[in-house]
């Protein structure tokens, strides 16, 4: 069986982009989430915001631009 990378890469740009979106909300609203015990801050959802947003570039471009 062969693995369609380029399919692959689209659905991993539309998940990286939501969840950029999700964690940037939670920043902007400075919302802690519990998780596992703890509590993960605005600040570092900020930060996996903008993680997950240069993801979403990178698949985006393999998945979509890249020919």
């Amino acid at each position: 069986m062969k693995i369609n990378w380029k399919e692959v890469f689209k659905f991993l740009s539309g998940a990286a982009f939501v969840g950029s979106l999700a964690n940037a909300y939670l920043y902007f609203s400075d919302i802690s989430v519990p998780f596992l015990g703890y509590t993960i801050t605005p600040e570092l959802l900020g930060l996996r915001s903008v993680v997950n947003f240069v993801l979403f570039l990178v698949f985006f471009y393999y998945g979509y631009l890249k020919k």
